[in-house]
Protein backbone atom coordinates (compact mmCIF):
# COMPACT_ATOMS: atom_id res chain seq x y z
CA UNK A 1 0.00 0.00 0.00
CA UNK A 2 2.82 2.43 0.81
CA UNK A 3 4.51 1.72 -2.54
CA UNK A 4 1.29 2.33 -4.45
CA UNK A 5 0.70 5.57 -2.58
CA UNK A 6 4.26 6.69 -3.27
CA UNK A 7 3.97 5.87 -6.95
CA UNK A 8 0.77 7.91 -7.15
CA UNK A 9 2.53 10.90 -5.65
CA UNK A 10 5.43 10.52 -8.06
CA UNK A 11 3.08 10.40 -11.04
CA UNK A 12 1.35 13.59 -9.83
CA UNK A 13 4.70 15.35 -9.39
CA UNK A 14 5.80 14.25 -12.85
CA UNK A 15 2.56 15.63 -14.30
CA UNK A 16 3.06 18.96 -12.53
CA UNK A 17 6.67 19.16 -13.70
CA UNK A 18 5.67 18.35 -17.27
CA UNK A 19 3.03 21.07 -17.21
CA UNK A 20 5.55 23.54 -15.82
CA UNK A 21 7.95 22.79 -18.67
CA UNK A 22 5.30 22.77 -21.40
CA UNK A 23 2.41 24.98 -20.36
CA UNK A 24 0.92 25.11 -23.84
CA UNK A 25 0.51 21.33 -23.94
CA UNK A 26 -1.09 21.08 -20.50
CA UNK A 27 -4.60 22.35 -20.96
CA UNK A 28 -6.60 21.35 -17.84
CA UNK A 29 -9.66 19.19 -18.47
CA UNK A 30 -13.09 20.74 -18.40
CA UNK A 31 -14.95 20.66 -15.08
CA UNK A 32 -17.95 18.35 -14.73
CA UNK A 33 -21.17 19.47 -16.43
CA UNK A 34 -23.42 21.58 -14.22
CA UNK A 35 -26.92 20.25 -13.59
CA UNK A 36 -29.93 22.18 -14.93
CA UNK A 37 -31.96 24.28 -12.51
CA UNK A 38 -34.41 22.18 -10.52
CA UNK A 39 -38.03 22.73 -11.47
CA UNK A 40 -41.25 21.63 -9.81
CA UNK A 41 -40.97 22.81 -6.19
CA UNK A 42 -42.91 25.63 -4.53
CA UNK A 43 -41.54 28.99 -5.67
CA UNK A 44 -40.64 30.87 -2.44
CA UNK A 45 -41.32 34.17 -4.22
CA UNK A 46 -44.97 33.22 -4.67
CA UNK A 47 -45.67 32.11 -1.08
CA UNK A 48 -48.09 34.29 0.96
CA UNK A 49 -45.35 35.32 3.43
CA UNK A 50 -42.51 35.36 0.92
CA UNK A 51 -40.86 38.58 2.04
CA UNK A 52 -41.47 38.46 5.79
CA UNK A 53 -38.32 38.24 7.90
CA UNK A 54 -40.24 36.22 10.46
CA UNK A 55 -37.34 34.41 12.09
CA UNK A 56 -34.69 37.05 12.71
CA UNK A 57 -35.80 37.37 16.34
CA UNK A 58 -36.17 34.63 18.94
CA UNK A 59 -39.18 32.34 18.71
CA UNK A 60 -42.10 31.72 21.08
CA UNK A 61 -40.43 29.03 23.20
CA UNK A 62 -38.01 29.27 26.08
CA UNK A 63 -34.97 27.02 25.58
CA UNK A 64 -33.82 24.09 27.66
CA UNK A 65 -30.42 22.39 27.47
CA UNK A 66 -29.00 19.08 28.60
CA UNK A 67 -25.72 17.22 28.05
CA UNK A 68 -25.57 13.57 27.02
CA UNK A 69 -22.61 11.19 26.97
CA UNK A 70 -22.03 9.50 23.62
CA UNK A 71 -19.13 7.38 24.86
CA UNK A 72 -16.46 7.69 27.52
CA UNK A 73 -14.88 11.11 27.02
CA UNK A 74 -17.27 12.32 24.29
CA UNK A 75 -20.43 14.35 24.89
CA UNK A 76 -23.13 16.15 22.97
CA UNK A 77 -25.20 19.20 23.89
CA UNK A 78 -28.95 19.12 23.28
CA UNK A 79 -31.19 22.19 23.11
CA UNK A 80 -34.99 21.94 23.03
CA UNK A 81 -38.17 24.04 23.38
CA UNK A 82 -38.96 24.50 27.07
CA UNK A 83 -41.99 25.40 29.14
CA UNK A 84 -42.37 29.02 30.27
CA UNK A 85 -43.38 27.93 33.74
CA UNK A 86 -40.32 25.74 34.11
CA UNK A 87 -37.79 28.57 33.82
CA UNK A 88 -39.31 31.00 36.31
CA UNK A 89 -36.66 32.15 38.77
CA UNK A 90 -33.84 30.34 36.98
CA UNK A 91 -30.65 31.78 35.49
CA UNK A 92 -29.70 30.98 31.88
CA UNK A 93 -26.66 28.84 31.18
CA UNK A 94 -23.20 30.41 30.86
CA UNK A 95 -20.23 28.53 29.41
CA UNK A 96 -16.49 29.11 29.75
CA UNK A 97 -13.96 28.56 26.99
CA UNK A 98 -11.41 26.87 29.28
CA UNK A 99 -13.82 23.97 29.66
CA UNK A 100 -13.19 23.17 25.98
CA UNK A 101 -9.39 23.23 25.75
CA UNK A 102 -6.76 20.63 26.52
CA UNK A 103 -4.97 20.51 29.86
CA UNK A 104 -1.69 21.37 28.13
CA UNK A 105 -3.15 24.49 26.55
CA UNK A 106 -4.87 25.43 29.80
CA UNK A 107 -1.51 25.50 31.60
CA UNK A 108 -0.17 27.99 29.04
CA UNK A 109 -2.95 30.56 29.54
CA UNK A 110 -2.84 33.32 32.12
CA UNK A 111 -4.64 32.06 35.27
CA UNK A 112 -7.37 34.71 35.38
CA UNK A 113 -8.33 34.49 31.71
CA UNK A 114 -11.64 32.65 31.28
CA UNK A 115 -14.34 34.92 29.82
CA UNK A 116 -17.93 33.69 30.14
CA UNK A 117 -20.39 33.44 27.26
CA UNK A 118 -24.00 33.86 28.30
CA UNK A 119 -26.67 31.86 26.49
CA UNK A 120 -30.47 31.91 26.71
CA UNK A 121 -30.78 28.20 27.59
CA UNK A 122 -31.86 26.85 30.98
CA UNK A 123 -30.25 23.65 32.19
CA UNK A 124 -32.48 20.60 32.64
CA UNK A 125 -35.85 22.37 32.56
CA UNK A 126 -39.17 20.82 31.54
CA UNK A 127 -39.73 20.54 27.78
CA UNK A 128 -42.66 22.34 26.19
CA UNK A 129 -45.45 19.79 25.63
CA UNK A 130 -46.36 19.08 22.02
CA UNK A 131 -45.73 16.82 19.09
CA UNK A 132 -42.40 15.26 18.22
CA UNK A 133 -40.07 18.02 17.02
CA UNK A 134 -37.63 17.93 14.09
CA UNK A 135 -34.09 16.85 14.90
CA UNK A 136 -31.26 19.13 13.77
CA UNK A 137 -27.62 18.04 13.91
CA UNK A 138 -25.14 20.89 14.35
CA UNK A 139 -21.53 20.11 13.36
CA UNK A 140 -18.80 22.48 14.52
CA UNK A 141 -15.82 23.51 12.43
CA UNK A 142 -12.09 22.90 12.60
CA UNK A 143 -10.68 23.90 16.01
CA UNK A 144 -14.29 24.34 17.17
CA UNK A 145 -16.24 22.79 20.01
CA UNK A 146 -19.81 21.65 20.56
CA UNK A 147 -20.94 24.97 22.10
CA UNK A 148 -19.25 27.21 19.51
CA UNK A 149 -22.55 28.41 17.98
CA UNK A 150 -25.00 28.65 20.88
CA UNK A 151 -26.52 31.84 19.46
CA UNK A 152 -27.72 29.76 16.50
CA UNK A 153 -28.56 26.49 18.25
CA UNK A 154 -30.65 28.15 20.95
CA UNK A 155 -32.37 30.31 18.33
CA UNK A 156 -33.45 27.17 16.49
CA UNK A 157 -34.74 25.59 19.69
CA UNK A 158 -36.81 28.71 20.38
CA UNK A 159 -38.53 28.08 17.02
CA UNK A 160 -39.45 24.47 17.70
CA UNK A 161 -36.42 22.28 16.94
CA UNK A 162 -34.42 19.84 19.02
CA UNK A 163 -30.75 20.50 18.21
CA UNK A 164 -27.93 18.11 19.05
CA UNK A 165 -24.27 19.13 18.78
CA UNK A 166 -21.63 16.48 19.48
CA UNK A 167 -17.92 16.81 20.13
CA UNK A 168 -16.01 16.12 16.93
CA UNK A 169 -12.73 15.96 18.84
CA UNK A 170 -10.84 14.70 15.81
CA UNK A 171 -10.94 18.25 14.38
CA UNK A 172 -11.81 20.11 17.57
CA UNK A 173 -10.26 22.70 19.83
CA UNK A 174 -9.72 20.09 22.55
CA UNK A 175 -7.03 18.38 20.48
CA UNK A 176 -4.92 21.54 20.19
CA UNK A 177 -1.81 20.60 22.21
CA UNK A 178 -3.86 17.81 23.74
CA UNK A 179 -4.35 14.06 23.83
CA UNK A 180 -7.38 12.12 22.54
CA UNK A 181 -10.23 12.23 25.04
CA UNK A 182 -12.13 9.39 23.37
CA UNK A 183 -11.50 6.72 20.72
CA UNK A 184 -10.82 8.19 17.31
CA UNK A 185 -13.99 8.14 15.20
CA UNK A 186 -14.98 9.23 11.73
CA UNK A 187 -17.48 12.10 11.48
CA UNK A 188 -20.10 9.62 10.27
CA UNK A 189 -19.55 7.46 13.36
CA UNK A 190 -19.87 10.42 15.73
CA UNK A 191 -23.02 11.50 13.90
CA UNK A 192 -24.55 8.05 14.40
CA UNK A 193 -23.66 8.22 18.08
CA UNK A 194 -25.55 11.52 18.28
CA UNK A 195 -28.57 10.07 16.47
CA UNK A 196 -28.54 7.08 18.82
CA UNK A 197 -28.45 9.45 21.77
CA UNK A 198 -31.46 11.33 20.41
CA UNK A 199 -33.33 8.05 19.98
CA UNK A 200 -32.53 7.23 23.60
CA UNK A 201 -33.74 10.63 24.82
CA UNK A 202 -36.94 10.16 22.85
CA UNK A 203 -37.54 6.76 24.40
CA UNK A 204 -37.24 7.53 28.09
CA UNK A 205 -36.84 10.55 30.37
CA UNK A 206 -38.04 14.16 30.23
CA UNK A 207 -37.71 14.38 26.43
CA UNK A 208 -39.54 11.11 25.76
CA UNK A 209 -41.84 11.42 22.76
CA UNK A 210 -40.67 14.94 21.92
CA UNK A 211 -38.13 14.20 19.13
CA UNK A 212 -38.88 13.08 15.59
CA UNK A 213 -35.92 10.80 14.91
CA UNK A 214 -37.19 9.57 11.53
CA UNK A 215 -35.39 12.40 9.73
CA UNK A 216 -32.15 14.24 10.34
CA UNK A 217 -31.41 17.81 9.28
CA UNK A 218 -27.63 18.37 9.29
CA UNK A 219 -26.32 21.91 9.47
CA UNK A 220 -22.68 22.77 9.97
CA UNK A 221 -20.06 25.48 9.99
CA UNK A 222 -16.88 25.29 7.88
CA UNK A 223 -15.60 21.70 8.15
CA UNK A 224 -18.96 20.92 9.73
CA UNK A 225 -20.68 22.30 6.62
CA UNK A 226 -18.60 20.01 4.42
CA UNK A 227 -19.50 17.15 6.73
CA UNK A 228 -23.20 17.97 6.37
CA UNK A 229 -22.79 17.70 2.60
CA UNK A 230 -21.15 14.29 3.03
CA UNK A 231 -23.95 13.12 5.30
CA UNK A 232 -26.49 14.06 2.66
CA UNK A 233 -24.77 11.62 0.33
CA UNK A 234 -24.60 8.65 2.71
CA UNK A 235 -27.68 8.85 4.95
CA UNK A 236 -31.17 8.02 3.75
CA UNK A 237 -32.72 9.94 6.66
CA UNK A 238 -31.17 13.18 5.32
CA UNK A 239 -33.21 14.91 2.61
CA UNK A 240 -32.16 18.50 3.29
CA UNK A 241 -29.05 20.15 4.71
CA UNK A 242 -27.46 23.57 5.28
CA UNK A 243 -23.77 24.36 4.79
CA UNK A 244 -22.44 27.53 6.45
CA UNK A 245 -19.08 28.94 5.34
CA UNK A 246 -18.39 25.77 3.34
CA UNK A 247 -18.12 25.10 -0.37
CA UNK A 248 -17.01 22.56 -2.95
CA UNK A 249 -14.07 22.93 -5.33
CA UNK A 250 -14.81 21.30 -8.68
CA UNK A 251 -12.14 23.12 -10.68
CA UNK A 252 -9.67 20.59 -12.13
CA UNK A 253 -6.06 20.85 -10.94
CA UNK A 254 -2.89 18.88 -11.61
CA UNK A 255 -3.33 17.02 -8.32
CA UNK A 256 -7.08 16.49 -8.86
CA UNK A 257 -7.55 16.51 -12.62
CA UNK A 258 -11.00 14.93 -12.61
CA UNK A 259 -12.98 16.20 -9.58
CA UNK A 260 -16.29 14.49 -8.90
CA UNK A 261 -19.51 16.00 -7.66
CA UNK A 262 -20.36 14.88 -4.10
CA UNK A 263 -23.18 12.35 -4.01
CA UNK A 264 -25.51 14.62 -2.04
CA UNK A 265 -25.16 17.45 -4.57
CA UNK A 266 -25.93 15.14 -7.48
CA UNK A 267 -29.20 13.91 -5.94
CA UNK A 268 -32.13 15.84 -7.44
CA UNK A 269 -34.36 14.80 -4.53
CA UNK A 270 -32.21 16.46 -1.86
CA UNK A 271 -32.30 20.15 -1.03
CA UNK A 272 -29.56 22.45 0.24
CA UNK A 273 -28.94 25.99 1.41
CA UNK A 274 -25.44 27.44 1.05
CA UNK A 275 -24.90 30.46 3.29
CA UNK A 276 -21.60 32.30 3.56
CA UNK A 277 -19.87 35.63 4.09
CA UNK A 278 -18.68 37.86 1.28
CA UNK A 279 -15.51 38.61 3.29
CA UNK A 280 -14.66 34.99 4.17
CA UNK A 281 -10.93 34.53 3.74
CA UNK A 282 -10.93 30.88 4.80
CA UNK A 283 -13.60 29.44 2.49
CA UNK A 284 -13.72 31.91 -0.34
CA UNK A 285 -16.86 32.83 -2.20
CA UNK A 286 -16.12 31.18 -5.59
CA UNK A 287 -16.08 27.75 -3.95
CA UNK A 288 -19.48 28.35 -2.36
CA UNK A 289 -20.96 29.64 -5.61
CA UNK A 290 -19.51 26.55 -7.28
CA UNK A 291 -21.28 24.34 -4.75
CA UNK A 292 -24.59 26.12 -5.36
CA UNK A 293 -24.29 25.80 -9.14
CA UNK A 294 -23.57 22.07 -8.91
CA UNK A 295 -26.45 21.29 -6.54
CA UNK A 296 -28.92 19.28 -8.61
CA UNK A 297 -31.88 19.55 -6.23
CA UNK A 298 -33.72 22.60 -4.94
CA UNK A 299 -31.03 25.03 -3.84
CA UNK A 300 -30.46 28.40 -2.23
CA UNK A 301 -27.44 30.69 -1.93
CA UNK A 302 -27.19 33.44 0.70
CA UNK A 303 -24.17 35.76 0.74
CA UNK A 304 -23.84 38.14 3.69
CA UNK A 305 -21.86 41.39 3.26
CA UNK A 306 -19.49 42.43 6.02
CA UNK A 307 -19.32 38.80 7.15
CA UNK A 308 -16.25 36.60 7.32
CA UNK A 309 -15.79 33.03 8.40
CA UNK A 310 -16.99 33.35 11.98
CA UNK A 311 -18.98 36.44 12.89
CA UNK A 312 -22.44 35.45 11.57
CA UNK A 313 -22.36 31.70 12.32
CA UNK A 314 -20.55 31.28 15.65
CA UNK A 315 -20.08 32.82 19.08
CA UNK A 316 -16.33 33.06 18.51
CA UNK A 317 -15.95 36.70 17.54
CA UNK A 318 -17.81 37.95 20.61
CA UNK A 319 -16.30 35.51 23.10
CA UNK A 320 -13.80 37.54 25.12
CA UNK A 321 -13.79 40.35 22.53
CA UNK A 322 -12.67 42.90 25.12
CA UNK A 323 -9.66 40.67 25.85
CA UNK A 324 -8.64 40.18 22.23
CA UNK A 325 -10.87 37.21 21.44
CA UNK A 326 -9.62 33.63 21.31
CA UNK A 327 -6.21 34.59 19.97
CA UNK A 328 -5.82 37.35 22.54
CA UNK A 329 -6.65 34.86 25.28
CA UNK A 330 -4.01 32.46 23.98
CA UNK A 331 -1.41 35.20 23.66
CA UNK A 332 -2.08 36.32 27.23
CA UNK A 333 -0.03 33.35 28.38
CA UNK A 334 2.73 33.93 25.85
CA UNK A 335 1.52 31.21 23.49
CA UNK A 336 2.53 31.72 19.86
CA UNK A 337 0.05 30.13 17.47
CA UNK A 338 0.62 29.23 13.80
CA UNK A 339 -0.45 31.93 11.36
CA UNK A 340 -3.06 29.71 9.71
CA UNK A 341 -4.72 28.94 13.04
CA UNK A 342 -4.76 32.62 13.97
CA UNK A 343 -6.39 33.44 10.64
CA UNK A 344 -9.00 30.71 11.12
CA UNK A 345 -9.95 31.91 14.60
CA UNK A 346 -10.17 35.62 13.76
CA UNK A 347 -11.60 35.70 10.23
CA UNK A 348 -14.64 37.96 10.29
CA UNK A 349 -14.00 39.29 13.80
CA UNK A 350 -12.33 42.69 13.26
CA UNK A 351 -15.04 45.37 13.18
CA UNK A 352 -14.79 47.35 10.98
CA UNK A 353 -14.62 46.13 8.25
CA UNK A 354 -16.92 43.33 9.40
CA UNK A 355 -20.24 43.55 11.19
CA UNK A 356 -20.48 42.64 14.85
CA UNK A 357 -22.43 39.52 15.76
CA UNK A 358 -25.44 41.52 16.99
CA UNK A 359 -25.95 42.78 13.43
CA UNK A 360 -25.00 39.63 11.50
CA UNK A 361 -26.66 36.94 13.64
CA UNK A 362 -30.29 37.91 12.92
CA UNK A 363 -29.83 37.59 9.15
CA UNK A 364 -28.10 34.20 9.30
CA UNK A 365 -30.57 32.98 11.92
CA UNK A 366 -33.57 33.95 9.80
CA UNK A 367 -32.44 32.13 6.67
CA UNK A 368 -31.34 28.98 8.51
CA UNK A 369 -34.53 28.86 10.58
CA UNK A 370 -36.83 29.61 7.63
CA UNK A 371 -35.25 26.88 5.50
CA UNK A 372 -35.36 24.28 8.28
CA UNK A 373 -38.97 25.07 9.22
CA UNK A 374 -40.06 24.68 5.59
CA UNK A 375 -38.09 21.51 4.89
CA UNK A 376 -39.13 19.88 8.17
CA UNK A 377 -42.82 20.62 7.65
CA UNK A 378 -43.22 23.09 10.51
CA UNK A 379 -44.17 25.59 7.79
CA UNK A 380 -46.42 24.23 5.05
CA UNK A 381 -45.09 26.87 2.66
CA UNK A 382 -41.83 28.83 2.67
CA UNK A 383 -41.85 31.85 4.97
CA UNK A 384 -39.37 34.66 4.38
CA UNK A 385 -37.55 32.86 1.58
CA UNK A 386 -38.59 35.12 -1.29
CA UNK A 387 -35.95 37.38 -2.79
CA UNK A 388 -37.75 40.47 -1.46
CA UNK A 389 -36.91 39.48 2.13
CA UNK A 390 -33.41 40.91 1.62
CA UNK A 391 -34.91 44.39 2.10
CA UNK A 392 -36.06 43.49 5.61
CA UNK A 393 -32.61 43.47 7.17
CA UNK A 394 -30.40 46.33 8.13
CA UNK A 395 -27.58 47.13 8.06
CA UNK A 396 -26.71 43.67 6.68
CA UNK A 397 -28.37 43.39 3.25
CA UNK A 398 -27.72 39.89 1.86
CA UNK A 399 -27.45 38.73 -1.72
CA UNK A 400 -29.84 35.83 -2.24
CA UNK A 401 -30.88 33.52 -5.05
CA UNK A 402 -32.75 30.25 -5.29
CA UNK A 403 -33.79 27.58 -7.79
CA UNK A 404 -36.95 25.58 -7.17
Amino acid sequence: MKITHQRGRIRALVAVTACSLALVACVPPEPPAKPPAKDGGIDPDMAPRANEAAYKALGPFKVGVTTVTLEAGRQAEVWYPASDAGVVGLTPETYFIRDFISANLDRLLAPGVNPPFETIAFRGVTPEPGTARPLVLFSHGSQGYRLQSTKLTTHLASWGFVVISPDYFERGLQYLLGEPLAPTRTPAEVTQQAVNAAIGLNAIGPLAGSIDTSKLFPIGHSAGGSQSTQLAGIRTDVQSWIAMAAGVNLTPTAFNPMPTVPVGLADTNKTVMWITGANDGVVQLPGVVNAFEYSAGERKLVVLPGVGHNNAFTDLCELGRDQGGLIGLAQSGGLVLPENLTALATDGCPSPPNFRGVDAWPVAHHFVTAELRYRSGLDAQPVGLGVGVTNQFGPVVPQYQHNE
